[in-house]
């Protein structure tokens, strides 16, 4: 067994990104992120480094040269990177440890790749740890052991990444801005995500309490300012307990911020919706999805078409901006159902200021939908393409329609 003295973990991504316009491809992997400072808390020699700061691989290489040890974090978006930093760091002759949710849903993909020494499945911030300072008493797959209580992580050390604050999107609001995690998994249920999710980070949501969020938020300001904040949960808005003292709270800080929701929720909650409006709330993300009541159903969304106009106007009435995600090329979608998608965009866009982000339905291994289509010979794409943008994703869709209806061709009264 090498003796793993030096270990750096690898942020993926796209080169360069923190100046290209992509300005999400930007923000800090705080999954990575926590491990590092984790493992320096406790006196282990861990370094960071991201590929969205550097050129090339050419560079990759020099930076990561003197190590023992390199562990990334794999999502499937990422794979194609992730097999070539893994290539280099092999040649430099390292061991690799590799985790992230791609190792959940496609672990076989992972297994018998003989560049990769060690699976990490699920948490690391305690298991991590545990295997560098005994690897060999670990074996080539390491189930990692969840963190039921958030609150007793320390928080982000954001001087590991080259800059501490992160870029916004224009439409959101003022640079620089700040990312915050509060929560790890999702309740729901949509099939086109679980039960991914619930496989990486297990049925029950775990939330950090108000107190230990705030006192994240202060450090934050005292130390670096920001102009914005971006709660980055899946859903930042689920539980009305949390958020009424969330709002308590966070009043006296009022920075401006982004959060996630859904319509349901905004619906049955138009006081506490008001209320964050009042301490900061600038944008709300919802995922509508779809327009038609079929295609909701059928991707297991829980909500209405009609909580999805709704949700709208209860935003735009607050004052707040909506970012609105939205999917097309669903298996048996048919052009009456995205028009009807279109329709709902731009009543959306009427009654709010508003952001639409439309995404072709990607078929990722590991989710119900994703599954079904893989299993059916629907899926055009491959661990080489995993990608929530781009298009041709299933067979079947009219893409040509799709990008033509996303152009503003179909655009009419009434489509």
């Amino acid at each position: 067994m090498t003796n793993l003295k030096k270990t750096i973990l690898i942020d993926l991504g796209h080169f360069r990104a923190f100046e290209c316009p992509d300005v999400e491809a930007s923000w800090h992997n705080h999954g990575l992120g926590l491990l590092a400072t984790v493992c320096r808390e406790r006196g282990l020699p861990v370094d960071f480094i991201g590929l969205k700061y550097l050129s090339d691989f050419n560079e990759f290489r020099e930076r990561v040269k003197g190590y023992d040890l390199a562990g990334l974090s794999v999502m499937s978006s990422d794979y194609p990177q992730a097999m070539k930093a893994i290539e280099i760091v092999k040649e430099l002759g390292m061991k690799t440890i590799v985790g992230g949710i791609h190792a959940t849903v496609a672990p076989d993909e992972l297994r018998g790749n003989k560049n990769i020494d060690y699976i990490l499945f699920g948490e690391g911030e305690i298991t991590l740890p545990k295997f560098l300072k005994e690897p060999e008493k670990f074996g080539k797959e390491i189930k990692g052991e969840p963190v039921l209580d958030l609150d007793s992580l320390p928080f982000l050390d954001r001087t590991l990444y080259s800059q501490a604050l992160e870029r916004n999107v224009p439409f959101w609001g003022p640079s620089p801005m700040a990312s915050i995690l509060t929560a790890r998994g999702c309740p729901f249920n949509c099939s086109f995500c679980q039960p991914a999710e619930r496989n990486h980070f297990g049925v029950k949501v775990r939330r950090r309490s108000v107190k230990n969020v705030i006192a994240e938020i202060k450090e934050i300001v005292e130390r670096y300012n920001p102009a914005f904040l971006v709660f980055h949960d899946d859903h930042f808005m689920f539980n009305a307990e949390w958020l009424e003292e969330f709002v308590k709270e966070y009043a006296s800080i009022r920075l401006p911020f982004w959060a996630a929701s859904r319509a349901d929720f905004i619906c049955n909650n138009q006081l506490l919706v008001y209320q964050l409006r009042g301490v900061g709330l600038e944008v709300v993300s919802i995922g509508f999805e779809s327009g038609n009541q079929r295609i909701l159903d059928m991707v297991r969304k829980g909500t209405t078409v009609e909580q999805n106009y709704k949700a709208a106007e209860v935003i735009g009435r607050v004052g707040a901006k909506i970012y609105a995600n939205i999917m097309y090329g669903f298996p048996t979608e048919t052009r009456g159902e995205q028009l009807a998608t279109r329709k709902m965009c731009l009543y959306i866009e009427k009654v709010a200021q508003s952001m639409i982000s439309p995404a072709y339905f990607t078929p990722y291994p590991g989710s119900d939908l994703g599954n079904e289509c893989i299993e059916k010979g629907l899926s055009l794409i491959d661990e080489n393409s995993y990608n929530r943008y781009g298009r041709d994703k299933i067979k079947g869709v009219d893409y040509r329609f799709l990008d033509a209806l996303l152009a503003g061709y179909y655009d009419k009264e009434g489509l």
